[in-house]
């Protein structure tokens, strides 16, 4: 019974696989690949359980090992980021962000973020969690290139905004660190809480080679686990606050937010972390190489790189206007016909409006999942040239999985 439907169900599953993970230019910003040693620690029994509450104190029996597991895991994040408090209880950014809010923020209440064409994400957007909440959004003040936090514009926004309980530091489109030293003193002296959203550098903060926002003056860190960080999808957060407070608040996280959170993300985010411990600086040097090296080569070839004032990019990602070229959706989908994948994106002088939203400026480039397929600048030039071509119109699919041929193991990662 249902043969029809289980072998096509098996078949999409395989096709996915190849097409993605082996025949494909993988450029999404916010996507990475786990490895070997990852995955085999993922599918386990701890997929079946619950394990509501903290580490030997749950609300269910059966979790020994569970406690252990996540204890570890706790241990070794906590070590790698410098944070004395690390929950793992978050099975999004967005859920993240949502408890963040939560704990330092009440109905009413102004919170400021990056608007979205600036490169905010719709977790703290009006339209987003910060509404669920009945939060009101005001907005970091960019400078002239709007790729970069205006500091004395801000702290006037700052000082003239009415209950304003929390900063968020942090964007989807992050080219550069963000100015988060510079405005901490003022958000102290006002009792103002700083959340900074890693999602899309944890892994280059992981690898020293961003910036250090809990030392910097961020009360905590909210964050995925699976952009420039390459482990399992699901999310975390970190702080040094002190344990008094902390104890306090983290029941915006659970229960909260989250009940059970998706146990088998726990060994494997785990085994993700020990490879950070390992090689984490090397990757994450080359994952900015590698972006600045793919953004030169765009430019040099004619396309309108964003931030070519500031080099480019400081992060895992560019941004190339394509408004000209027929706007985000037609070049992406035009990439992707010949296997290079990437996405539409607002840029700063978009409009949020859904027509413009469709179609916008933009298209947003990340190079962190083929810098972990382990590839270098060389390779990086290769593939501009490919996706000039494809821009261009000409067809380079064959090309592409010709390409991917060179780039089929998994680095940065244990051999056995």
């Amino acid at each position: 019974m249902y043969e029809k439907e289980k072998n096509r169900i098996k078949e999409i599953v395989k096709n996915q696989e190849n097409w993605r993970k082996f025949e494909c230019i993988n450029l999404i910003a916010s996507e990475n690949v786990t490895s070997e040693i990852v995955d085999g620690v993922y599918k386990s029994d701890f997929s079946h359980r619950y394990a509501e509450g903290d580490p030997y104190k749950r609300y269910y029996q059966g979790t020994k090992y569970i406690d252990e597991a996540e204890s570890l895991a706790m241990r070794m994040i906590g070590k790698l980021f410098r944070a004395k408090q690390v929950s793992l209880k978050p099975i999004s950014g967005t859920i993240a962000n949502i408890a963040a809010l939560d704990m330092f923020a009440s109905s009413g209440d102004s919170i400021m973020t990056t608007s979205m064409p600036f490169g905010g994400h719709i977790s703290v957007a009006r339209r987003g969690g910060a509404g669920v909440l009945g939060l009101c959004v005001t907005h970091f003040q960019p400078t002239e290139d709007f790729f970069h936090i205006d500091v004395d514009k801000t702290i006037k926004v700052i000082e003239n905004t009415k209950r304003l309980s929390a900063l968020i530091f942090g964007c989807t489109l992050f080219l550069f660190p963000q100015p988060v030293k510079e405005i901490s003193k003022i958000a102290k002296n006002r009792g103002i809480k700083i959340i900074y959203d890693a999602s899309h550098v944890l892994g280059l903060i992981a690898g020293r080679e961003f910036q250090d926002p809990l030392r910097e003056g961020a009360d905590i860190i909210t964050s995925s686990t699976h952009k420039t960080f390459f482990g399992p999808q699901g999310a975390l957060i970190l702080s040094n606050m002190p344990n008094k407070e902390w104890k306090r608040d983290k029941s915006s996280i659970f229960p909260g937010t989250i009940s059970n959170h998706h146990l088998h993300r726990i060994p494997a985010l785990s085994m993700a972390a020990l490879e950070f411990m390992t090689f984490g600086n090397d990757y994450a040097k080359n994952v900015i190489k590698n972006a600045k090296t793919l953004a030169e080569v765009l430019y040099n070839n004619g396309l309108n790189v964003c931030a070519e004032k500031f080099g480019f990019t400081k992060s895992h990602q560019m941004a190339i206007d394509v408004k000209k070229l027929g706007g985000g959706k037609v070049v992406a989908e035009k990439l992707e016909k010949n296997n290079i994948i990437v996405n539409k994106n607002l840029l700063p002088w978009d409009s949020a409006d859904f027509k413009t939203l469709q179609n916008p400026s933009g298209i947003r480039i990340g190079v962190q999942e083929m810098t972990r397929w382990g590839a270098k600048s060389d390779d990086m030039a290769e593939i501009g040239k490919l996706i000039k071509k494809a821009i261009s119109g000409k067809d380079v699919k064959k090309d592409v999985i010709e390409f991917r041929k060179n780039f089929q193991e998994v680095t940065y990662t244990f051999k056995n």
